[in-house]
């Protein structure tokens, strides 16, 4: 017995790197597991600060699309009534997208027509869009542009100069596009675009339906602002209902 236990200790002494590979071994999957663990947390908090910014870039990113859109069908009606000698009564919206825009019928005078206007009809991106507050209010305008031809907008054409100025008109009203129902976030960031600011004006009185443009104008509403685009909090109204949201840009003035 005196004899093993000689040999081991002679064995265990000719090899102590062993002993210090194997402490040195335990120490490094510390080491590895200590920066795995803070690699994963810096994740998180970059995760959790990029949710934060990615917010705000959506909704100017979306705001980018509707007032670049809106832009692209200004261009698109102009065309079709200068070049194409279209009266503002044969401006047509007709698509296969939205029912109800059947208008004069002339090729050269449809906006999503190649032989028009050239558009392709488009939604606005979902996430811009507040439905819940739509819904709230009993409208059901959410998640469409609307082409309309009953509103006049203040300073525009030959309308209304003031809120409190001339009553409108269907000689006087615009052809608007209309995003109703857009969130607030979106809506700040429209205002940022065409304004310079993240303040939403409010507009207390009835500013548009929702009626289709098919030709024939009326002029039941005044969105009570002096500019061509913009967004606008409607509050306590009866058209829209509600309170809420919403984008125009004048196509056409009359």
């Amino acid at each position: 017995m005196q004899l093993v236990y000689s040999k081991l200790m002679k064995t265990r002494q000719k090899h102590p790197a062993r002993q210090k590979f194997s402490a040195a071994g335990n120490m490094l999957i510390y080491v590895l597991i200590g920066v795995a663990l803070f690699a994963a947390l810096m994740f998180l908090i970059t995760r959790g600060n990029e949710g934060s910014v990615d917010t705000t870039e959506r909704a100017a990113m979306d705001a980018q699309q509707i007032t670049s859109y809106a832009q692209k069908m200004y261009g698109a009606v102009q065309t079709v009534m200068l070049q194409n000698d279209c009266r503002a009564t044969q401006v047509d919206f007709n698509n296969t997208t939205v029912s109800g825009y059947a208008g004069s019928g002339l090729s050269s005078c449809q906006v999503f027509n190649t032989a028009g206007g050239g558009m392709s009809f488009s939604v606005p991106p979902a996430e811009a869009v507040d439905a819940a507050a739509a819904t709230a209010a009993g409208s059901t305008l959410a998640g469409n542009y609307i082409f309309e031809g009953n509103v006049c907008v203040e300073n525009q054409g030959t309308g209304p100069a003031t809120a409190n100025g001339s009553a409108c008109s269907a000689s006087t009203a615009e052809i608007l596009i209309i995003m109703p129902w857009v969130t607030e976030a979106v809506c700040a960031q429209i205002e940022e675009i065409t304004h310079n600011t993240t303040t939403i004006p409010t507009v207390t009185a009835d500013a548009f339906d929702g009626t289709k443009f098919t030709g024939t104008f009326a002029g039941t509403y005044t969105i009570a602002l002096p500019y061509s685009s913009g967004c606008f909090e409607s509050a306590g109204n009866t058209n829209p209902p509600g309170t809420g949201y919403h984008f125009y840009e004048v196509l056409d003035a009359q």
